[in-house]
């Protein structure tokens, strides 16, 4: 209703496109707590609660990287900053100052779940989130309304 109106308001030869700037997945009470052996090589978390990135201590991305794949590879893609990057998860080029702000470990959610960070003060009344890259949250829609 709200979007015909305005579509009837512009001027003739006009185009009114709306889209949305990502999906939502509904993860509820499936937060899932990282587990202790990867957060022992873990420094600190960034990221989203679908796409969480690890830092790892000093020396320990292999180690963290192969506690990751093996605690939580079941309901999430797990990557080093390496391959996210390579494969272009980031777009074609990922300049310095942007790869310095990165984790050694992507934890990327496919299964409805949320990844919690202890040091996360926030507020966890959320039903959805979104951050990850599977298609409810990729894809969106497009609407067009041509005057």
């Amino acid at each position: 209703m709200m979007l015909g109106a305005l579509a009837e308001a512009l001027p003739r030869d006009t185009a009114l496109v709306v889209t949305a700037d990502h999906g939502q997945v509904e993860v509820g009470d499936n937060m899932v707590r990282v587990h202790p052996e990867v957060l022992s090589a873990t420094d600190f978390q960034s990221g989203e609660g679908r796409f969480r990135w690890l830092h790892a201590y000093p020396g320990a991305a292999g180690e963290l990287l192969d506690a990751a794949t093996q605690h939580h590879g079941d309901v999430a893609w797990v990557l080093s900053r390496e391959q996210v990057v390579s494969d272009g998860w980031l777009g074609p080029k990922v300049v310095p100052e942007a790869m310095a702000r990165l984790g050694d470990v992507a934890l990327v959610a496919r299964d409805d779940v949320a990844f919690e960070d202890p040091a996360d003060t926030g507020p966890f009344e959320l039903i959805s989130r979104h951050g990850s890259m599977t298609s409810a949250e990729v894809l969106v829609p497009l609407l067009v309304a041509r005057t």
